[in-house]
């Protein structure tokens, strides 16, 4: 995958402050509904967090496989109404809990402000947005994604679903090759594949990370920031920077790579160094 200088260092900065968003929006979201509740933590799903783990590696599987038979069959139109019902949904939660401590302090009905900019923020993204106005909206739908996962699963699960998809993208991108399918179908109906930069030399080659590779280390990121110190945290933000680092710096050029397996290891490899000196 390698790229431009400028075209990588653009890539992890977006990736980086894309973590960063999605841990703030973690942290604001537990203190602001801490104090409404005036007890610790928020509750976001009611199926204990290893069920919940389950239920979100099955929902992948059966997702994927669902789109992947839409792509073949071209049935692209109902790909485009599901990610415009999602997306929608995703950016109406993002609102809601941006503005939410704001316009209550002030007595603004937050829900119909919040329904408003979810509406106009969704059609920009599906009817006038460029390449850049897509990668913002989508960022602000990754960090929301990350926040609210994290929350629902606490670190163990957290740990085990990066190990998971991990493996499991490893296997999309080398073995079936499904993942590259999928990303291609995805990107060319301009959804919520992930971030796309355009190399400024070659105007036609596109860096693509997908969405998955942003939101899957911040789920991990956000769940060890909620429960453990915050020299923890910054050695698995540290981990996946490293790990995304790797593939932009030294993969082969034109090639695709499965970013989640290397993140995944090196996230889970300090984390557990960091539990061992503290045991030590």
């Amino acid at each position: 995958m390698k790229l431009e200088l400028q075209t990588t260092i653009l890539m992890l900065l977006i990736f980086a402050l894309s973590l960063i968003g999605s841990l703030l929006f973690t942290l604001g979201t537990v203190n602001y509904y801490s104090l409404l509740s005036s007890t610790t933590g928020v509750k976001v799903s009611y199926f204990p967090p290893y069920l919940e783990l389950l239920y979100i590696v099955a929902s992948i599987l059966v997702f994927t496989g669902i789109v992947l038979l839409l792509i073949k069959f071209h049935l692209t139109q109902i790909i485009t109404v599901f990610f415009v019902f999602v997306s929608f949904l995703v950016l109406l939660e993002f609102f809601d809990i941006l503005l939410s401590p704001l316009l209550n302090v002030v007595g603004t009905n937050v829900i119909l402000i919040s329904l408003a900019a979810s509406i106009l923020l969704t059609l920009y993204y599906f009817r006038y947005a460029d390449n850049m106005g897509r990668n913002v909206v989508n960022v602000m739908i990754f960090i929301t994604i990350g926040a609210i996962v994290s929350l629902a699963l606490g670190p163990i699960p957290a740990l085990i679903l990066i190990g998971v998809i991990g493996i499991y993208d490893y296997i999309a991108v080398f073995v079936t090759k499904h993942m590259i399918t999928l990303a291609k179908g995805l990107t060319q109906g301009s959804f919520l594949a992930g971030i796309t930069l355009a190399a400024k030399k070659r105007v036609r080659r596109m860096a693509l990370l997908g969405g998955g590779d942003i939101v899957f280390p911040a789920i991990f990121i956000n769940a060890v920031a909620l429960g453990y110190p915050t020299i923890v945290t910054a050695s698995v933000f540290a981990a996946a920077v490293l790990g995304l680092s790797l593939i932009l710096f030294f993969g082969k050029k034109g090639k695709a790579y499965p970013a989640m397996a290397v993140i995944a290891p090196l996230q889970i490899l300090a984390f557990a160094t960091c539990l061992l000196v503290r045991i030590i």
